[in-house]
C-alpha cells in the first residue's frame, strides 16, 4: 500500500474534522452565553455528535477553549507582516506611525490584537468570565519571543524579561478590554499613545553601549 492510501491519513482527516466541529460549536455557544455556563451536552447537540465521540477528542471544555485560542493565535501569527523583526525595531517602527495612519499597518500589530480582530474568534476575547485565562494563554504563547528579545537587546535576566513581558501583555489586554476590542478612531489613538509609551520605555532600558534602531 502506498503512502497516500494509508488508512491513518483518513483517520487523521476525520479527527481534524471532528475537532473543528467541536470548536465551532463552542464558538457558536459563546455568542449566546458565557463560557462558564456552557455544558458538554450543549456542545454535543450543536456539533451533532455523541458524548462518547466528544470524549474521544477532548477531556474537558477547557481543552476545547485552549485549542480554539491556539488556532486564533496561530492564524494571527501566520498573517503578521512583522516577520523576524525584533521587538525593539518593530516598536520604534510602529511608534513613528501617526494614529490616523496606524490602521494601514494592522499587519504589524501584536498577535493578541490581530487574533481578537478575527471575526470567528472575537467572541473568545469578549467573554469577561475567562479574560484572565485568555490573557494568560496569550502570555504563555508569546513569552519566549519576549524573553529572547529582552535578554538579547536589553541584557535583562530571564526573570526580568518574564515580568516585563507580563506587564506589556496584560496591560495591552486590559486596555483593549476596556475599549471592548472595537477598532474605531479612539482605539487607534490610544494604541498610538501606548506604542510611543512602550517605545520610549524600551529606549530607557537600553544598555549604555547600545543604540536604538
Amino acid at each position: 500500500m502506498d503512502e497516500q492510501n494509508k488508512p491513518i491519513r483518513k483517520t487523521d482527516r476525520r479527527t481534524l474534522y471532528t475537532r473543528q466541529v467541536i470548536k465551532d460549536a463552542l464558538l457558536e455557544a459563546m455568542h449566546k452565553k458565557p463560557f462558564e455556563r456552557i455544558t458538554v451536552t450543549e456542545i454535543c447537540r450543536l456539533a451533532e455528535i455523541t458524548r462518547a465521540t466528544y470524549y474521544l477528542h477532548y477531556q474537558s471544555l477547557t481543552d476545547v477553549l485552549d485549542d480554539a485560542l491556539d488556532d486564533a493565535l496561530h492564524i494571527a501569527e501566520s498573517e503578521t507582516a512583522a516577520g523576524a523583526e525584533n521587538l525593539l525595531a518593530l516598536s520604534h517602527r510602529l511608534a513613528s506611525i501617526p494614529a490616523d495612519h496606524l490602521q494601514e499597518s494592522d499587519s504589524l500589530m501584536p498577535v493578541c490584537q490581530r487574533a481578537a480582530s478575527l471575526p470567528k474568534y472575537k467572541v473568545l476575547f469578549l467573554d469577561e468570565t475567562i479574560s484572565g485565562y485568555v490573557v494568560n494563554r496569550i502570555y504563555q504563547s508569546q513569552k519566549q519571543r519576549f524573553i529572547h528579545s529582552f535578554s538579547q537587546q536589553f541584557h535583562l535576566s530571564e526573570k526580568e524579561s518574564q515580568l516585563l513581558a507580563l506587564f506589556i501583555i496584560n496591560g495591552s489586554f486590559s486596555v483593549n478590554k476596556a475599549l471592548h476590542w472595537q477598532k474605531d478612531d479612539t482605539w487607534y489613538q490610544i494604541q498610538a499613545l501606548l506604542l510611543r509609551f512602550i517605545s520610549s520605555g524600551y529606549d530607557g532600558i537600553l544598555p549604555a553601549d547600545a543604540t536604538a534602531p
